[in-house]
This record gives structure tokens, sequence and C-alpha cells, in this order.
């Protein structure tokens, strides 16, 4: 259960680092970002998936 207190922390650092670098007109940031994100948060929502119902 810890990982996945870990993963939702790092999961919304990385959409406010992405959100920033699209603020301040960062082009690569943004894509090297959402890049990282987006993969980032669907590992995160499979995990507290996971955690409260469990995959069979």
């Amino acid at each position: 259960m810890y990982m996945v207190v870990i993963l939702i922390l790092v999961s919304i650092l990385a959409v406010i680092g992405t959100l920033y670098n699209k603020r301040t007109n960062n082009k690569v940031g943004f894509v090297l970002g959402a890049l990282f994100t987006i993969p980032l948060v669907g590992v995160t929502l499979l995990a507290i998936y996971d955690a409260v119902i469990g995959i069979q």
C-alpha cells in the first residue's frame, strides 16, 4: 500500500511540473513531461484499482 501512496505523490508532482512547463511556454519540457506523466498516471490508476478492488 505504501507504494501506491508514493505513486500518487509522484503523479501529482509530474502533473504540476508538466503544467508549469506549459505555463512558462517551455515546449520541449512540456512534451517530455507529458510523455512521462501520461504513462505514470496510467500506472498509478492501475495500482489504485489493484489496491482497492484487486486484479485476479
